[in-house]
């Protein structure tokens, strides 16, 4: 039997033991409690210094019309927006006499672009446009472009006025193309050269060279111009009956990736393959277009 020294001995030890493990435990539960107090620390650390930034950062800071290039567009655009208010249709140009049964050529009523102006565009958001020089050496439009809301396109012919709501939102790229070269005054003095009236029934417009084709004698040559560059077409409508309805403004191209600044305007509800950049909807003046469809094509 052991004697009581030893008995007193051994509970010491398991006295100790017990005492060793309990100090093992409160120094783990301080360990846990150090380390999500730390987190808990960092957290709140990272959320105060993103409330900071987002109370103090200036406000001209903040969104697309921020960048410099886009600012100094949107200021361009601003300027010329304006271009052709107070200008009247001069009531020039000839009627020449139709050719009977001819559904497709120049129209015989001469058609004008007097003066051509761009409403300024929505910039709160913006899209990346590819633009390809023709040559190399053509200049092109900026490579973003606004791309939220419409912008009214104002267009001064011999023979009255057409406004058009154009869909920046949905076709930014064409629209940031137009709003350059108008305010660059590239469309003023232009002729439309194309009608069609059988099946398709459109007015074609936008080439810088059909006048001094036509007036040069080779009328046959209308149709080639371009503004030096090209891009991807846009806002597609689907593959269905009448899916160019009139009033339709729509983008002329050669095939796919060659829009330029070639332009038709819809008359009567025309089917076509859905290849072409829907650009936006005549608000006013489609009844001229209809005038010169009236007149024929020579």
């Amino acid at each position: 039997m052991a004697s009581k020294q030893a008995q007193r001995l051994a509970a010491r030890q398991q006295l100790e033991q017990r005492m060793s493990v309990k100090a093992d435990e409160e120094r783990r539960k301080r360990t846990v409690l150090w380390s999500i107090g730390g987190v808990a620390g960092l957290v709140a650390l990272i959320v105060i210094a993103v409330l900071a930034v987002k109370l103090f950062a200036p406000e001209d800071e903040e969104g697309p019309a921020s960048d410099p290039d886009i600012a100094g567009l949107i200021a361009d655009a601003e300027a010329a927006s304006t271009r052709c208010d107070g200008v009247e249709p001069s009531g020039e140009g000839e009627l020449g006499e139709a050719v009977e049964g001819l559904t497709d050529g120049r129209p015989a009523q001469d058609v004008y672009l007097e003066c051509f102006q761009m409403s300024a565009p929505d910039a709160s958001a913006t899209r990346d446009c590819l633009y390809n020089s023709v040559d190399g050496v053509s200049p092109t439009p900026l490579f973003t472009q606004p791309a939220a809301g419409t912008q009214e396109m104002t267009i001064v012919t011999n023979l009255g006025t057409i406004t058009a709501d154009i869909d920046t939102g949905r076709a930014p790229c064409t629209a940031g193309s137009f709003t350059t070269l108008a305010q660059d005054d590239y469309f003023d003095g232009q002729q439309c050269h194309r009608l069609t009236t059988d099946g398709i029934w459109v007015l074609q417009c936008g080439d810088p060279d059909a006048r001094a084709a036509i007036e040069g004698g080779t009328p046959e040559m209308a149709g080639m111009g371009s503004p030096g560059y090209q891009y991807n077409e846009e806002n597609l409508p689907v593959q269905a009956e009448a899916n160019y309805p009139a009033g339709t403004i729509a983008m002329a191209n050669a095939g796919a990736g060659t829009t330029g600044s070639q332009f038709f305007i819809v008359y009567e509800d025309t089917t076509l393959p859905a290849s072409y950049t829907v650009l936006g909807q005549i608000t006013s003046g489609l009844d001229i277009v209809e005038q010169v469809a009236a007149a024929g094509a020579m």
